[in-house]
């Protein structure tokens, strides 16, 4: 399931990353079109698409490594979700203080991040158990 997510998603980033960021912004941002996206966001994003394809393509042995990956960012997400998003902002956007983001982007920030918590804690518990 997790490999037709991975594949999935890794398409459409590599297809269409400016579709995608536009239509992410459109959901997150009070004022998209206020927002300057650096130059080498879609770049970016079609990076991350290939390196989704070729995870989905490994199978599932990189999976732990990512899971617990995923957690260290998911403690930064939970801690500080206004932190987490502002740095984000400020990488991706060259005028970062000039984006309104929506009320629901920092609560569903932090539920991220719990979530990727879990799935990490989750594989130190397979790892403890022998891979259960």
């Amino acid at each position: 399931m997790i490999r037709t997510l991975f594949a999935a998603i890794g398409v459409v980033e590599l297809l269409r990353p400016d579709a995608l960021v536009t239509a992410a912004e459109r959901v997150a941002l009070e004022n998209p079109e206020e927002c300057e996206r650096r130059w080498w966001v879609p770049f970016a994003v079609r990076a991350e698409g290939v390196a989704l394809l070729f995870l989905a393509s490994r199978g599932e042995a990189h999976y732990p490594a990512l899971k617990k990956g995923l957690g260290v960012v998911g403690l930064l997400a939970l801690a500080s979700p206004h932190g987490y998003v502002d740095r984000g902002a400020t990488l991706v956007y060259a005028d970062a203080d000039r984006c309104d983001w929506k009320s629901w982007v920092y609560p569903a920030t932090r539920l991220t991040g719990l979530i990727y918590v879990l799935l990490a804690l989750d594989e130190r518990r397979a790892d403890a158990n022998g891979r259960d």
